[in-house]
Order: C-alpha cells, then structure tokens, then sequence
C-alpha cells in the first residue's frame, strides 16, 4: 500500500509546486510515452533519472522514495511473471528472457516515478482547474480528481484495517500464496464497506450543494500559463527529442 503515497499532495511554494499543471502534463505525458516506447536499459534508466531533479527542487524525496520502495513488491511480481512467460512459453533463450523481463521492470519503476512526482506536487484544485480551462467538462475532471484523491486516502484505510486485524491476531504472512490471500479477505471486505460509505457521503454533501443545477459554471481564479511554465515545457520538449533522437541516430531499440 505505500507505493500509492505518492498519489497525495502535499502541499508547497517550491518551483514545481507553483508551475501550471497544464506545464506539467506535458512532461506526464512525453516522458510516459518515452517510457513505453524504449526497451533499453540505459535509456529507462536516463528517464527515470529525469524525475530526480524535479524531486529535488520540490523537496519531496520523503514521500518519492516510500513510493518507489513500496513498488519493489510489484517490480518483482512483474520480473518473474515475465521471465516465466517469455522463457517457457515465448520461447526466449534464458538471456534474452531475463534482459526483456528487467526492461519491463525498470519501465513499471520509471511510470511509478513519472506520476509519483505529477501527483505529489499538483494540486487536485489547481488540476481540476487546469481540466476545465482545457475545455474537458467539469463532471469529467471532477471525477477524474476525485478518484485520483481518493487511492491515497483508501490505501492508509486499508492500513488502518490491516493493523487492526493483526492486533486482533491475524496473521497475514504466514502460509502459502493461496492461505496469504485467504488471509486478505477481512481486510477487502471492511474497506469495500467503507468505500461504499464514503461514496455515499460525497454523493449527499454534492447533492446539499445543488451540484449540477447550473449548467455554466463561474471560477473564483484562473490559471495562467506564464514563462517559468513554459520554460518548463521547452525543458521537457528538450529532454524528450534528445532521448527519442537516440532511436533514429543510433537504432537504440
């Protein structure tokens, strides 16, 4: 459940942290298409490198780095799954079968960072704000941010739950895979309940706000686009045709 902490805002005055979201989607966007398109080890390395300075200058290595290390679990899920499936069933030499598996696990870390460092520093005001004046309807950027919200706030849920259950003598790591996820099941059953819950009480507070009865909706602020966002974007725009000029220059695969 750590790895979805790096879905929480926290918020700043740094430089990222004031840049315009819509800034900083085009970095979400351009670095995540360079992140599916390569299969190199040195150039997923060279793009998850690219998330270290923002991370820096935002100052939010803490919650960064218990994101990345709480993917450790599902970057070996993912190495082993493809190594078995691309050996024994893709018929891959052994080689060529753990280099394509560590490919696909460096390429779930670089992804994990690349939001991790969009989401920790953006506001989901600001986000949802940023939607609208993109011309995307307001219900669809509402519930957009809202579920994005909402994962951090279910994850420590389902902490709070698992502490619980293990105070009470549950013992969630013992016994093989098929008892582990038994094991689960009093977990998932009280956080679906409270899921529901909570979907309800936003429903009711959207509803005691008429949500919906006005059709054009008024901002109390606007974002505007100015020239440290736009540096910003050159940045990104730089970075992203320096990395792709490397499948067109040297056949990097």
């Amino acid at each position: 459940m750590k790895v979805f902490r790096g879905f929480e805002y926290r918020r700043g005055t740094t430089a990222i942290h004031t840049l315009d979201p819509r800034a900083k989607i085009v970095y979400l966007i351009l670095f995540t298409a360079l992140a599916v398109f390569y299969y190199n080890h040195f150039v997923l390395i060279a793009i998850f490198a690219s998330s270290l300075p923002i991370v820096a200058i935002a100052k939010i290595f803490g919650k960064w780095s218990i994101s990345i290390r709480g993917s450790f679990m599902f970057v070996g899920f993912i190495f082993i799954f493809n190594l078995l499936a691309l050996y024994f069933w893709g018929g891959h030499t052994l080689e060529a079968a753990v280099l394509s598996s560590l490919s696909m696990a460096i390429r779930f870390i670089c992804l994990i960072s690349i939001f991790s460092t969009f989401f920790l520093t953006t506001s989901p005001e600001d986000m949802t704000q940023s939607m609208v004046q993109l011309k995307i309807p307001y219900d669809y950027a509402l519930t957009f941010n809202m579920a994005m919200r909402f994962v951090p706030t279910l994850s420590k849920e389902a902490q709070y739950i698992m502490d619980a259950q293990k105070s009470r003598g549950l013992e969630m790591e013992k016994g093989n895979l098929v008892a582990r996820v038994k094991n689960y099941i009093p977990v998932l059953i009280p956080l679906i309940i409270s899921s529901f819950r909570r979907a309800e009480l936003v429903a009711d507070a959207m509803e005691s706000r008429a949500f919906g009865a006005s059709k054009k909706r008024t901002s109390i602020y606007t974002l505007r686009f100015d020239a440290k966002d736009a540096v910003f974007v050159l940045i990104a725009i730089a970075s992203f045709t320096a990395l792709l000029s490397l499948r067109f220059l040297f056949s990097v695969p």
